[in-house]
């Protein structure tokens, strides 16, 4: 009982420790993927659909939820460098916040691209000015036209920011403050971390008229594109 009580004690602790999520995000961004699923609903009515790197997220249709590591919310353990699936089997992709975290992307990409049906369409959404995030690893960031190369092979829609400028300012600036003051410990790091994430928000609020700035490209916080694998 007592050790119980430690560990659920040790799980508040980093609850409390866990910062906020210094991004905003306007309506049209926010839905970007569901609206994506939305046509694709239109198009292939009974399409099998595949979430990539999924973890707990849950889309509001029918859709298969596959990632590395099993949980409630997974319905398919699989590696996205070895998909478990068979060529020309998917009709919808979805991945996103996943590409970063993958020791090679370029052949994730094609695996993905192998698993696609001919007209199928896949949803990328990939990081650019954003600070270290382990889960569990994280090895790469994208310009656009880096995305674009990333996923040679699909016909690719137009580059769009789903995070502003302000965003990746706010990201800055909770990084850069916690260590600041962090003395180089660990604790007040992550303390600090918390503390700066939430000074940090009202930063992220400068996308509110950086979002839609025409070179907000060039220092945003992260992109999306869709890509179709075309019929031959």
């Amino acid at each position: 009982m007592k050790k119980l009580r430690i560990h659920e004690l040790g799980e508040k602790v980093r609850e409390w420790l866990a910062p906020p999520h210094p991004t905003w995000q306007s309506p049209s961004s926010r839905n970007r993927i569901e609206e994506f699923l939305r046509q694709e609903h239109i198009r292939a009515p009974h399409g099998f659909r595949l979430n990539i790197g999924s973890a707990s997220k849950r889309f509001g249709i029918k859709m298969m939820n596959l990632d590395l590591f099993l949980s409630q919310e997974v319905d398919m353990q699989g590696n996205v460098l070895r998909l478990p699936l068979k060529d020309g089997s998917v009709d919808t992709m979805v991945c996103t916040g996943v590409l970063e975290h993958i020791s090679n992307p370029q052949q994730a990409v094609q695996e993905m691209y192998r698993v696609l049906k001919e007209g199928g369409r896949a949803f990328f959404e990939t990081p650019f000015m954003q600070t270290v995030h382990a889960s569990p690893e994280d090895y790469s960031r994208w310009t656009p036209h880096g995305l674009r190369h990333l996923c040679q092979g699909f016909e690719m829609s137009e580059c769009q920011v789903v995070a502003g400028p302000g965003s990746a300012l706010a990201w800055q600036f909770q990084e850069t403050m916690a260590m600041l003051f962090s003395a180089r410990s660990l604790l007040l790091y992550r303390i600090g971390l918390r503390v700066f994430g939430w000074l940090a928000i009202p930063l992220s609020w400068l996308d509110l008229i950086l979002e839609k700035h025409p070179l907000a490209w060039h220092a945003a916080s992260g992109y999306a594109v869709v890509g179709v694998k075309a019929k031959k």
